[in-house]
């Protein structure tokens, strides 16, 4: 088993002393741990898989097949499997979901090798087999190699949350390597594919990938939390592309060069950022409406201020009319006392002259009568 990754590893340091830089004229080689023969299969539900690490003996490593030693019942109706590429960190670079019966000939044991169309990595990377197991359906089993030694680079995999769950190494209860082989070669180095930035409203999650490179096609892919798969809207922008998901899941997202080369990146599509996002969008549409009643309600206030200020002002200038009116009233009032206060000192004065006048005619009146009174008496 041993043998094979070594010889693997002197064939491309071979490679690069005569061939200098590697480029995409290198012939493809296989990378491999198992030793050829199977002990037993290995299949489980979703979202579990059969994963192998590789290190390839060159930086960028373009991938052009998997080969896995397994057998398959066919039965029911036709349904998917997956075959994924994943980076060190365990991110998706590749994902395919491919029709279990155009692959496997039915209850046979054998070699299955799986065109991959020139995928890129760089460094460290990952093949998962995802057997997508069930008991009325197809079902794909994998052989395992537990001879010794053991490579330790075999694992179980929870494809959903993308994190290790077994380690078949040699001290695990069931040592072992997955008959997971990896058909590449040497390539140069391409750019990477990363995520830019992304926006959420309430249908949907809109995410721009960059990548500095020329693009000849793209796309994305999008794995449902049940494992079913759906292409997604996928759009060229300058410096790259914008994809809009209106689910969640494990997106895979590709751009192919105008080389033949395939460049991946994978990130997850949380229903809880989305959740959040619509509570969020909630809450400002609640403060919106009240916002826009405060502001209907402020314009009316102000409107009525505004009207309140003239009918002030108004009546300012009326207050001011009346005042300068109060004013020359009072002013014509004085007058008027004035002259009525001379009538009354008149009238006073006509008054004591009335009484003077009727003091004298009394006694003039007075002396008429004591003279006819004498004239009355002709005998004294």
């Amino acid at each position: 088993m041993g043998w094979r990754v070594g010889l693997a590893l002197v064939l491309a340091l071979l490679s690069f002393l005569l061939t200098g830089f590697p480029n995409a004229s290198a012939a493809p080689f296989e990378l491999s741990y198992d030793d050829g023969g199977h002990n037993y299969g290995w299949s489980d539900f979703y979202p579990n898989g059969a994963a192998v690490r590789f290190s390839p003996p060159s930086q960028s490593w373009r991938i052009t097949a998997v080969k896995i030693y397994a057998a398959c019942i066919l039965r029911g109706p036709s349904s998917l499997f997956y075959v994924q590429i994943w980076d060190a960190g365990l991110n998706t670079v590749y994902s395919e979901p491919l029709v279990f019966n155009r692959v496997f000939r039915n209850a046979t044991l054998d070699w299955y090798t799986i065109a991959v169309p020139n995928v890129v990595v760089k460094g460290v990377f990952h093949v998962v087999i995802v057997p997508m197991f069930t008991l009325d359906g197809p079902q794909l089993w994998l052989s395992v190699d537990n001879d010794h030694p053991i490579a330790n680079e075999s694992l179980i995999v929870d494809v959903d949350k993308h994190v290790p769950l077994v380690s078949l190494n040699a001290s695990s209860e069931r040592p072992g390597d997955f008959m997971i082989r990896v058909v590449g070669e040497p390539t140069e180095t391409l750019p990477e594919l990363k995520l830019a930035s992304v926006e959420f409203n309430e249908k949907e999650t809109i995410m721009v990938f960059s990548y500095p490179g020329e693009i000849r096609s793209l796309g994305a892919r999008l794995v449902r939390v049940n494992g079913d798969s759906v292409e997604c809207n996928a759009s060229r922008v300058a410096g790259g592309l914008t994809v809009r998901v209106g689910e969640t899941g494990f997106l895979n997202v590709y751009v192919e060069t105008p080389g033949g080369e395939v460049v991946g990146t994978g990130v997850r599509i949380n229903a809880s950022l989305r959740m959040l996002y619509q509570a969020l969008y909630a809450n400002y549409t609640a403060l919106k409406q009240s916002s826009d009643w405060s502001v209907r309600r402020l314009e009316t206030l102000a409107g009525e201020n505004e009207e309140l200020r003239a009918q002030v002002r108004d009546s300012s200038r009326a207050n001011s009319v009346l005042q300068n009116q109060v004013w020359t009233l009072m002013g014509n009032l004085t007058l008027k006392e004035q002259t009525i206060a001379g009538l009354n000192s008149t009238v006073e004065r006509l008054q004591a002259e009335n009484t003077a006048l009727l003091t004298l005619l009394a006694a003039a009146i007075g002396i008429a009568v004591a003279q006819a009174v004498k004239r009355r008496r002709p005998g004294k």
